[in-house]
């Protein structure tokens, strides 16, 4: 057999041979386009939170002689601020310690070294932490990280392939009878590519877990009901309401109040309602006893 008739048994012509190849280089350009921006938002990552780690550690210091040495003959003043102003340039920087900041560059209390001494210590071991994370997945990533880091460049590619199959389905539902006033052509179409949506969001999404499980359960469910318009078209109607309620259903179960919104302690909010409340302001000794009361 020659070589044009193994080609024209497998793949039917010259044309479609030329189809799968232009395929195949359509796939590898994204592939390797895919896999660079992956590795330099790592790297990207990895950077900022450096950058954040050496801003962090460098106030570290001198909050630690002033506690430890009360008094702002221990660190000047003016050494103090520009640390925590620089701080505040971080690109890591939380509303928290943003806030915490804040609060005391506003007032100079030193009572509120520590408060602000404790959350840097958070945020510097949090960072570290994730560091540690993100170099270990960049140098020696374990047998199923490394298969996963191998495969999601590919995601994208077989996106656009999904979504290309389900716009072909819709224009060869378009050219039957009627076609165009047909409804669950449309919706077949629009629900498969809603999952599309989602199927991408859920992999590609590298700050999933920290919009929580409800994010994942939704997106998951809302990919997974496509399923159905594979084995039963005429459902696509239902299957396109039920994950549009989904949508919706996500603004309200993932929308939370962002953490500088909540008080927390040593909170401008939260010292102006101790302050305003009877009895907080007491000039005398401590409340007396039961016993001295049953005394008098």
């Amino acid at each position: 057999m020659s070589l044009t008739d193994w080609i024209y048994d497998l793949f039917g012509s010259l044309n479609g041979l030329l189809a799968v190849l232009l395929a195949a280089a359509v796939f590898s350009g994204l592939y390797i386009y895919s896999a660079s921006r992956l590795l330099g938002a790592r790297k990207d990552s990895l950077s900022r939170i450096r950058q954040s780690l050496s801003l962090y550690t460098k106030l570290a210091g001198p909050l630690s002689t002033m506690i430890d040495h009360p008094g702002r003959s221990a660190v000047p003043e003016e050494q103090l601020i520009r640390l925590l102003q620089e701080c505040k340039t971080a690109d890591r920087l939380t509303h928290e310690l943003h806030g915490q900041i804040d609060i005391f560059l506003s007032d100079r209390d030193e009572s509120r070294l520590m408060m602000l001494y404790k959350q840097l210590n958070r945020e510097i071991n949090h960072l570290v932490q994730e560091r540690d994370e993100l170099v270990k997945r960049l140098e020696q990533p374990g047998w199923g990280m490394g298969l996963w880091l191998l495969l999601k460049p590919a995601i994208p590619a077989l996106s656009l392939a999904a979504a290309i199959v389900w716009t072909a389905n819709l224009v060869q539902g378009l050219q039957e009878h009627q076609g165009w006033t047909n409804p669950y052509v449309w919706c077949l179409w629009l629900s498969n590519m809603i999952a599309t949506v989602s199927f991408y969001r859920l992999l590609m999404d590298s700050r999933k877990k920290s919009h929580g499980l409800i994010y994942i359960l939704l997106h998951l469910l809302i990919a997974a009901l496509a399923l159905l318009n594979l084995v039963w078209a005429e459902a696509s109607p239902y299957v396109l309401t039920t994950q549009i309620l989904l949508y919706i259903a996500g603004f309200r179960f993932t929308v939370t109040r962002r953490r500088r919104e909540r008080p927390y302690a040593g909170h401008p909010e939260l010292l102006d309602q101790f302050v305003q409340q009877p009895g907080t302001a007491q000039t005398g000794g401590d409340p007396a006893s039961p016993d001295e009361e049953g005394g008098r």
